[in-house]
């Protein structure tokens, strides 16, 4: 990738489950994907945002010469299906029936007026989910995983993942490790979801922005909204940065206040995340 960064890489064996996740840089909000590895395949988690670090990660998957069994896409924010359509074009994707109907609504027109923005970063065509993620379980090769779909959080309906075998819930999302934490209007269904998920059983989850969290980060993850809400309730759009920058001056990407701030303190209403 000349003139960019390279991505952070790391791994996390649990026996027969191999977890990789590929981290972007910090300028590009870190951004994390994810490979499930077992014996004879892959599961692949979202795609990346931007087409040099889509292109990396597939890159990276294919790396493993196993087939990729499936990708599930976490949910409809670019910085997540952008690199699907940049790079996972062959493989079979799939979404909660509320993200391919988005996707279906929205897709087309998000990409164009990011293509204006970023030009030859973002993708050229949509490649829309062909299969429903539908609630209940799945097993493939051998790991059991329990599907949830969580509506009206950071997003309108985001995939939850849980490997109850292994300890592993993947979050997306719902949790940003290490990062400051993409707040929206209305965070109190956010806030209950991470206090639950914390107590769930699982050790160890996995972002989508930022290195793997453990359930520590969890419970920071839903102090930093409690605390944002209630800033938001009296502060202007500086105030509030900079009480948020001060409250928590260890978190990376401060680049996500300036996405979230501007539409927090709008009179319209707008979609929420990245």
């Amino acid at each position: 990738m000349p003139d960019l960064p390279e991505p952070t890489i790391g791994s996390i064996d649990r026996g027969d489950l191999t977890i990789h996740t590929f981290m972007a840089p910090d300028d590009f909000l870190a951004n994390s994907t994810h490979v499930l590895e077992t014996a004879h395949g892959l599961v692949v988690i979202d795609g990346q945002f931007v087409a040099p670090y889509a292109i990396a990660f597939r890159r990276f998957v294919d790396a493993f010469d196993k087939p990729i069994r499936k990708v599930y896409l976490s949910h409809a924010h670019v910085d997540h299906w952008f690199g699907l359509s940049t790079a996972f074009p062959d493989v079979p994707i799939w979404a909660a029936q509320d993200t391919i109907a988005e996707l279906r609504h929205t897709g087309e027109s998000e990409r164009a007026a990011r293509r204006v923005q970023y030009g030859p970063f973002v993708p050229d065509a949509v490649v829309m989910p062909e299969h429903v993620a539908e609630p209940g379980h799945d097993t493939v090769d051998g790991v059991d995983y329990h599907i949830d779909v969580v509506r009206n959080a950071e997003c309108g309906a985001q995939l939850v993942l849980t490997l109850p075998g292994h300890g592993v819930t993947i979050a997306q999302d719902l949790v940003y490790s290490g990062t400051h934490v993409y707040v929206t209007r209305t965070t109190a269904n956010t806030i209950a979801l991470l206090r639950v998920m914390a107590t769930s059983g699982s050790d160890t989850f996995l972002a989508g922005h930022g290195p793997v969290a453990d359930a520590a980060e969890v419970l920071h993850n839903a102090d930093y909204l409690a605390f944002a809400e209630q800033r938001l309730a009296h502060d202007d759009p500086a105030t509030f940065r900079e009480a948020l920058l001060a409250a928590y001056p260890q978190r990376r990407c401060p680049q996500l206040l300036d996405i979230f701030i501007p539409r927090l303190f709008e009179t319209s209403t707008l979609e929420v995340g990245t």
